[in-house]
């Protein structure tokens, strides 16, 4: 059993197979995707966070290796790297994304696709203020056998900064990682 899977316990069933299969072992999705950025503010904070290049088609692989003690997602927007990291922590499945740690909470909903809810956020160690934090909206399902994804972030006073999502498909396993 890994991170996702006890951060969810029961409620881990109830999600779609694809979905389940998408957080077992070690996987690969792989397809394209649209990835949007906000106003000014938000491209140029995007530039300096660097977040990946905005356009309405963009190649995605992400490599996912779920482990006992947590998870590792690697993606590639077009070449373009971001790498995060996942554990438990007490009631929370906390996200490692460079500086970010982000807690969030996962609910299964009735047509078994899971909504990320994001808790808290904290930048360097020192827990962001709520009207500072930023927003999330994010959740992945399963679309007639694909991996649909969506995930958006906004900042308070600008808006968003970034969304990006779409149908992506679960490779086989290869058995190689």
């Amino acid at each position: 059993m890994n991170a996702f899977q006890r951060h969810l316990g029961e409620q881990f069933v109830a999600l779609s197979p694809l979905i389940q299969q998408a957080h077992t072992g070690t996987i690969r999705l792989q397809g394209e995707v649209f990835v949007r950025h906000g106003n000014f503010i938000a491209r140029i904070l995007s530039r300096i966070l660097n977040m990946p290049a905005a356009s309405e088609s963009v190649a995605l692989v992400v490599d996912g290796y779920h482990e006992p003690h947590g998870m590792r997602w690697h993606r590639s927007f077009d070449g373009h790297e971001m790498q995060s990291h996942f554990q438990e922590q007490g009631d929370y499945l906390i996200e490692h994304l460079g500086p970010l740690k982000l807690c969030l909470k996962l609910q299964v909903t009735a047509t078994g696709a899971v909504n990320y809810q994001l808790k808290r956020v904290s930048l360097w160690g020192i827990r962001m203020p709520t009207w500072l934090a930023p927003s999330l909206v994010a959740w992945e399902s399963d679309q007639s056998g694909d991996y649909n994804f969506y995930v958006k972030i906004s900042l308070p006073m600008v808006g968003k900064l970034i969304e990006y999502g779409g149908l992506i498909s679960l490779l086989p396993d290869t058995g190689s990682c």
